[in-house]
């Protein structure tokens, strides 16, 4: 499932999380990856910077509806954040399947730069039947299957701003939460009709049948949320 998660961050939050990481100590980003052609700077997750910004980050994702929809959040890695400048690239790869002890179900990729203040640096996903791109507007940000094989674009004019999370869900199936997803939508859409309680009964239904229970933060998640 690809999803298009717009506003995660307002305006406001945009701001902090920059100001924040920009007094941050940026460092090689081949230090978390060995991958040759690998050219950008990230902040260590250890640092005080990217944790005052993560946990805005992490707060506002938890908070965005169909975030919680989409991926069934069980736990989620801190977010790294990541600077291209121009001629840095990310050349193909695929991620890890456990970091920090999470099993990485779903990327997340959240924009920070202004759209038009650089050019190139696209996150381009090979989903096996096509070819996507992705350069979104500040705040805006992308869920992918961690699975897939993806690359970041070199960047040829201004700087590129993102924050990159994993996510372990809950419905490890990638199918089962497409279906999920779906009925969610089609909840939403139904409100207070008669086909709404049935629903919503095969919803949390299908949730309990299908979900791996894991400790770690959850999404503010209702019958009457969706």
């Amino acid at each position: 499932m690809y999803v298009l998660l717009e506003k995660v961050l307002t305006v406001n939050d945009v701001a902090r999380v920059t100001e924040l990481i920009s007094s941050a100590a940026f460092v090689d980003g081949r230090e978390t990856s060995a991958l040759v052609g690998k050219k950008n700077l990230q902040i260590p997750l250890d640092s005080d910077a990217a944790r005052k910004a993560g946990t805005i980050v992490i707060e506002r994702l938890l908070a965005h509806e169909l975030f919680n929809l989409a991926i069934q959040p069980s736990a989620i890695h801190p977010p790294l954040f990541s600077r291209y400048e121009q001629g840095m690239e990310y050349p193909d790869h695929i991620d890890v399947a456990i970091m920090g002890g999470i099993r990485t179900d779903v990327a997340i990729t959240l924009f920070l730069a202004e759209k038009d203040s650089y050019d190139g640096g696209e996150l381009v996903v090979d989903t096996g039947n096509g070819i996507r791109s992705y350069r979104l507007e500040a705040g805006d940000a992308v869920a992918y299957p961690a699975t897939t094989v993806h690359h970041v674009a070199q960047v040829t004019r201004g700087v590129r701003l993102v924050a990159a999370l994993w996510v372990q869900s809950l419905i490890r199936n990638p199918a089962q939460r497409d279906i999920l997803y779906d009925l969610g939508l089609s909840m939403r859409s139904f409100g207070d009709s008669s086909c709404g309680p049935r629903l919503i009964q095969s919803y949390w239904n299908l949730v309990r049948l299908w979900a791996e229970t894991c400790p770690g933060p959850r999404g503010p998640q209702s019958a009457s949320s969706l």
